[in-house]
């Protein structure tokens, strides 16, 4: 990519990289928020290096539709969150998409998602430990 001057990287990370992790899902917020840390080193480089047309993007989706809750056990608990909190897979693709076109290294998708971020940028960290805590215990059990 450095020696064309010319590439692309989208990094799937997680609204969950801009939460605190939970019990049961210990690994899961930490790893997103290094990937997009990561996401935006990366473009940093690649831009401080001249290579203007080499764009990295941490694309941060929130709940999406997609087999990711097939193959993590939770597709029954999703059933029973409200549908305003979805998104479908393909618009969060459009978006990532267009923000790494636009040399943007962060991108979240959707305005619940965003109003979701800025959220928990605001919080006191008590606070959002213990709103990620009390509403985790819907979806993993701790063993």
């Amino acid at each position: 990519m450095a020696e064309r001057d010319y590439g692309r990287i989208i990094n799937v990370a997680s609204l969950a990289g801009y939460t605190p992790g939970s019990a049961g899902h210990t690994l899961y917020a930490s790893v997103k928020a290094g990937l997009i840390k990561f996401s935006e080193s990366i473009h940093a480089e690649a831009d401080a290096c001249g290579y203007g047309n080499v764009h990295c993007t941490a694309l941060c989706p929130g709940f999406t539709w997609s087999e990711f809750h097939d193959v993590n056990g939770t597709r029954e608990q999703t059933r029973s969150m409200p549908g305003w909190l979805w998104m479908d897979a393909a618009p969060v693709v459009e978006a990532g998409i267009e923000a790494c076109e636009q040399g943007r290294p962060v991108t979240v998708p959707g305005a619940v998602n965003k109003g979701l971020a800025s959220l928990s940028r605001l919080l006191p960290e008590p606070v959002a430990r213990h709103l990620i805590a009390s509403q985790s215990r819907r979806f993993r059990s701790v063993t």
